[in-house]
Formats: C-alpha cells, sequence, structure tokens
C-alpha cells in the first residue's frame, strides 16, 4: 500500500508540474494571480506582498503594500500591472523576454511574523537571449529554445514512475514467494530415519523392545 501511495504522489506531482507550467512567445504578457486561495496558512492582517522570480537567483519582480501600493524592481520597470486587493492581486506582466523565464512565488509579509509563500507559477519564454539585468556588459544572441527545466521534471518524473513500476511487477512478487517458502519450511517438522535411531540403541548397548521381552509359552523351545 505504501508503494502505491508514492506512485499516486508522484503521479500528481508529475501532472500538477506539467499542466500548471506556462508557455509564452517573447513580447507577449502573462497574467499571474496571488491570492489567499493559493497559502498554507492564514494571510489574515499581512500587509504586503512580495513577487519573487526563481531561477539561477531570487530575484525580486515588485514589492506592494496597502500603504505605498506597488514599487518595481528595475529589471521590470513599466512592465507590471497590478488589480484587486491585497489578499486578491492579479498581476500582468508585459512584454516577456527570455530572461523573465522562472518560478514566480507570492510571498505575503507581516510585521514581526514568518513571511506566507502562496501561489507558484512556472513561466516559460521561447525567444531570442538578452544580457542578464544583473551586468551591463555585452553578451551574444542566440535563439533559445524551450528552457530544459521543464524538460528534466518530466524526465524525472518519467524515470521515477518506471522504476516504480518495476520494482512492484518484478521484486515484489519475488520477496513475497520466497517469505512463504521459508514459513512453510520452517512450520514441516524434520523426520528422523529408523535405521539411525536403531544404530544409535544398538551402539549403546540396547536393544529394541521387541528383542528384549520374554519367550512366549506357545514359543517352541
Amino acid at each position: 500500500m505504501k508503494l502505491l501511495h508514492w506512485f499516486s504522489l508522484l503521479l500528481c506531482v508529475c501532472v500538477n508540474a506539467e499542466s500548471n507550467a506556462m508557455w509564452r512567445e517573447s513580447g507577449e504578457n502573462v497574467t499571474l494571480r496571488c491570492s489567499s486561495a493559493g497559502c498554507s496558512s492564514s494571510i489574515e492582517g499581512y500587509e504586503g506582498m512580495y513577487l519573487y522570480q526563481n531561477h539561477t537567483e531570487q530575484i525580486e519582480v515588485f514589492y506592494c503594500n496597502t500603504m505605498a501600493g506597488v514599487t518595481e524592481a528595475s529589471g521590470f520597470k513599466d512592465r507590471i500591472q497590478t488589480a484587486g486587493s491585497l489578499k486578491n492581486l492579479i498581476v500582468t506582466i508585459s512584454n516577456l523576454t527570455v530572461n523573465d523565464s522562472g518560478f514566480y512565488s507570492c510571498v505575503f509579509i507581516k510585521f514581526q511574523s514568518p513571511a506566507v509563500q502562496c501561489s507558484v507559477y512556472p513561466l516559460f519564454v521561447k525567444g531570442v537571449a538578452e544580457c542578464s539585468r544583473s551586468t551591463e556588459a555585452p553578451c551574444a544572441l542566440a535563439d533559445e529554445k524551450s528552457p530544459p527545466l521543464v524538460l528534466i521534471i518530466v524526465a524525472a518524473c518519467t524515470i521515477g514512475m518506471l522504476v516504480t513500476i518495476i520494482f512492484i511487477l518484478l521484486i515484489v512478487p519475488r520477496v513475497r514467494r520466497r517469505t512463504s517458502s521459508r514459513r512453510s519450511t520452517a512450520g514441516v517438522p524434520q523426520q528422523v530415519s529408523n535405521d539411525n535411531v536403531y544404530e544409535d540403541m544398538t551402539k549403546n548397548g540396547l536393544h529394541p523392545l521387541r528383542e528384549q521381552l520374554p519367550a512366549s509359552p506357545h514359543d517352541c523351545a
């Protein structure tokens, strides 16, 4: 039952990872929803929220609070539009580039309280690679296909499922057969040969009971 449980859990993770992934072309827009529905705990009374992009490193996209509104990071300047309240914020990122690929997470914060991470969105942008936001050095432009991260996730899930299926179909029945054969062997008592018992009694000067009985009156002298 544990094997089936882990197999089902792995399958669910793979399906969710592939279905939540968003694919865009360079120059397109993407809309994310940061709401309390995707949070693991209550965000009642939280005063602000960060949107982070995680790819090769964690990058702040913007910060939003109830007093100052939205403060965009330099790499996303004039590309962020928000609508709704802090607990149900709809975020649109426009003019996407390849560098915008990554995992976007909504993190709610409150003074002297632990941060709460909510919805996580995998975003993959196809197009031409640009220079890194963290440096002004020139870089070579090259056509970049779909980022391999989602392919790695799908491949890892597929390999895990195949290993689990092979383990269930091949190894588990063998273990059960060996266990049952050992139990059956342990339950059968060992049989002692009558010839061995007779030889042991003869060596010790003993004779079987039928040889030690007195002669019957009806026997011949």
